[in-house]
């Protein structure tokens, strides 16, 4: 079982800590309105492991509020994160 996904919203960052993959997501995603209001970043440097469908998340996280004319910066992206995000070629989206 994953370790389950926390998050905590201090002024405009959003602190991602846990797992974030196909299971841990849907309590975040249920409730991901209320939590993105004011959020500017995401600090992703709490979390232990990424799939690729968290990965998507984040994806869809950034493209929701740039519709909005909003931006979001996800920042703290570990390594191995960052050979994900290379792996499926967003990081156009996920770095900018």
């Amino acid at each position: 079982m994953s370790q389950l996904l926390a998050w905590e919203l201090n002024e405009t960052t959003l602190y991602l800590t846990g797992t974030l993959d196909r299971d841990s997501l849907m309590s975040f995603w249920d409730k991901k309105n209320s939590s993105l209001e004011q959020v500017e970043n995401i600090d992703v440097s709490g979390l232990k492991h990424v799939d690729s469908t968290g990965l998507a998340m984040l994806v869809r996280l950034k493209s929701e509020l740039q519709a909005k004319n909003r931006s979001l910066n996800i920042i703290g992206v570990s390594d191995n994160l960052n050979t994900l995000i290379e792996l499926y070629g967003v990081q156009a989206i996920i770095l900018n």
